[in-house]
């Protein structure tokens, strides 16, 4: 037996202490949201060629996500299910460490949960531990910097919040859950190049599997190396080998006590977060102008996501979600950039395409992620400007019940029908099911 110590002990205790800890009503309220928000992408989601390849791939014939319940296939189905849930870019984020941690935790979890045997409350608290885990162990420096080295970052860190979440759904002691989550840590991996092709869903579907399998190799007496969890460990120096970012210290204290979840931002657009305050700016000035009049015009951005948002011309909707200008021609138009916007019909818009070629994406070194100005001019020279300080869907800024329902329902009602309300109910009171075999049962027959 290992006498765990540092990172690994704090892990390990806090993991293995999940059943019995508490977490507040509003932990479990932000949890609850991200598994809605979760459904309703992953189920659109999984009309998409990439969620549709995954389950091919994965001898799952066309069955599409989500997949709960999927006992020895688990691993399978995780894929599946991340794929799916990061298919349209339309999943929350987690703005601190610059990932998706609902596609990839909720994919890992539904895919192993037992019908009759695990309640929404285990599901919820195993959901909170794995965020809470990796976003803590990640800090404030690792995803900005994984992003900077052209790494995806969700790829390389949510693996850690996969095999959290798994081990403390499975209910491991504190040494096998410390040593599932450091198995993961030694399969990260996932390059920002993929963005705007298959392969970044595909990565976050990746994630999941593998954090599902950690967990698995670690219950049947795989371990990993410890000091994969501690700062200046080989991970760290792995992925940021210049030290300018490195792993949280835990022993000290911090799980439980902040609670990451309260700081996950929902998507009110289909496509890059950092071009959501871009299309907010461009959405206040199309309130106020007619697009056709528009000769030229400038959209202000946070350096970074002028790099990932790079397409200036694109010939796909998954190339168009990556694109600042095309984005920002989209809300100008009228817009409202939700997932069914971004279509081969958008792309072929004769004046999306003329706005597209007017816009000039300028990057302002102190600028932030979260804010963008829109500039338009016009023939006789006049200027008018929209500004966003803080995008919508962020916590300061954040998305109102009413309007994460119309979401869900937007994505979930073309598949689900009759059923929808039905399915969004349960989730809003997922905490009280003691059984989720309905839900299961619902998702599975649609």
């Amino acid at each position: 037996m290992t006498v765990l110590s540092g990172n690994a002990a704090a892990i390990g205790t806090f993991l293995a202490g999940t059943p019995a800890a508490y977490q507040p009503p509003e932990v479990q309220s932000a949890a609850s949201n991200c598994l809605l928000d979760w459904l309703g992408v992953t189920i659109a989601g999984s009309a998409e060629p990439v969620a549709r390849a995954a389950a091919i791939y994965a001898g799952a014939g066309e069955h599409p996500a989500p997949w709960i319940g999927a006992g020895p296939a688990a691993e399978q189905a995780a894929l599946i299910n991340g794929a799916a849930a990061h298919a349209l870019d339309f999943d929350d984020t987690h703005i601190p460490t610059d990932s998706h941690l609902s596609a990839v935790i909720w994919a890992a979890l539904l895919a192993q949960a037992e019908p009759g045997q695990h309640s929404g409350m285990h599901l919820l608290k195993a959901f909170v531990a794995g965020y809470e885990v990796a976003a803590m162990l990640a800090g404030r420096r690792m995803g900005f910097s994984l992003q900077f080295r052209w790494f995806h970052p969700t790829a390389v860190l949510w693996r850690i919040a996969a095999a959290a979440a798994s081990a403390a759904l499975a209910e491991l002691g504190d040494e096998p859950a410390a040593h599932a989550v450091a198995l993961s840590m030694t399969m990260a991996g996932g390059l920002r190049a993929s963005s705007g092709g298959m392969g970044k869903p595909l990565q976050a579907g990746c994630a999941a599997r593998d954090g599902v399998a950690a967990v698995r190799l670690a219950n049947a007496g795989v371990t990993g190396s410890l000091a994969l969890l501690e700062p200046g460990g080989g991970f760290a120096r792995a992925f940021v080998q210049d030290g300018y970012a490195d792993l949280a210290v835990l022993s000290d204290g911090g799980l439980g006590e902040d609670w990451a979840v309260l700081r996950t931002s929902v998507k009110p657009y289909a496509c890059l977060h950092g071009i959501h305050p871009s299309i907010d700016a461009a959405r206040a000035v199309a309130a106020q102008t007619a697009a056709a009049d528009i000769v030229s015009a400038q959209v202000f951005v946070a350096p970074s996501v002028k790099q990932v948002g790079h397409f200036t011309d694109p010939h796909t909707p998954l190339e168009a979600k990556f694109s600042v200008a095309f984005c920002a021609a989209m809300a100008l138009a009228g817009k409202a950039c939700a997932a069914s916007d971004y279509s081969a019909d958008t792309l072929a818009d004769p004046e999306i395409r003329r706005l597209c070629r007017l816009i000039e994406v300028v990057p302002e070194d102190g600028r932030k992620m979260l804010n963008s100005r829109v500039t338009v001019t016009f023939a006789d020279g006049t200027e008018f400007s929209g500004e966003t300080a803080l995008s919508r869907g962020h916590p300061g800024n954040a998305l109102s019940p009413d309007e994460l329902a119309a979401k869900f329902r937007d994505l979930a009602r073309p598949t689900l029908g009759a059923h929808t309300d039905h399915v969004l109910d349960m989730v809003r009171r997922f905490d009280q099911l003691d059984n989720i075999a309905d839900l299961a049962q619902v998702l599975k027959g649609r």
